[in-house]
């Protein structure tokens, strides 16, 4: 027997759970959005991994030095990186607390170190411990970027909770759907 009122409350239920649903699922269109965006506008430059080059940053504070190559590569391991400015004083670099990776289905990029870089201009970044050169030495890069691992964070947190808002959510419209759908 069914109790009094109890088809009109689930009904009203489906005015809060529809929007609930909506609202989650546009929550975590914009987390997804705002992290690739974040991660885009976070790259400064792009370049060739070789033993010495000029670098050109137009803004000083903090960048962070990152390789990108194939996955799996072993290119980058036991290398040492160096900046200097252009009057050669060395900018002290320092490795990063969590080496953030992105990967994709081919290639993949670390964080290696982080430098503060006094004023804008032209650095020299210094690698040593490359040797010869390699076949695939083209596929590997290093990448300056901006500090954005806070606010990749504060994404996946964001993310995390409109995904979790929207499966619960939806499962609990379904379920009341499916119920008053039913004639119970």
């Amino acid at each position: 027997m069914e109790r009094p009122g109890s088809s009109v409350r689930f009904r009203s239920w489906s005015w809060v759970l529809a929007p609930a649903t909506a609202i989650s699922l546009a929550a975590m269109v914009v987390t997804v959005t705002g992290l690739l965006a974040t991660i885009r506008r976070a790259k400064l430059l792009r370049a060739p991994m070789i033993q010495s080059q000029e670098v050109e940053f137009r803004e000083a504070g903090g960048v962070i030095l990152c390789m990108e190559g194939p996955r799996f590569s072993r290119r980058y391991a036991h290398l040492t990186y160096e900046l200097k400015a252009t009057d050669g004083v060395r900018i002290e670099g320092r490795p990063t607390w969590f080496h953030a990776q992105t990967t994709l289905v081919s290639t993949a990029r670390m964080e290696l170190m982080r430098f503060d870089l006094p004023r804008p201009g032209r650095y020299l970044l210094i690698i040593d411990g490359l040797g010869p050169a390699q076949p695939r030495d083209s596929e590997h890069w290093m990448v300056f970027m901006r500090p954005h691992l806070h606010k990749i964070a504060l994404f996946i947190v964001g993310l995390v909770l409109s995904a979790g808002a929207f499966i619960v959510s939806l499962v609990f419209f379904l379920l009341q759907w499916r119920g008053t759908g039913s004639g119970r």
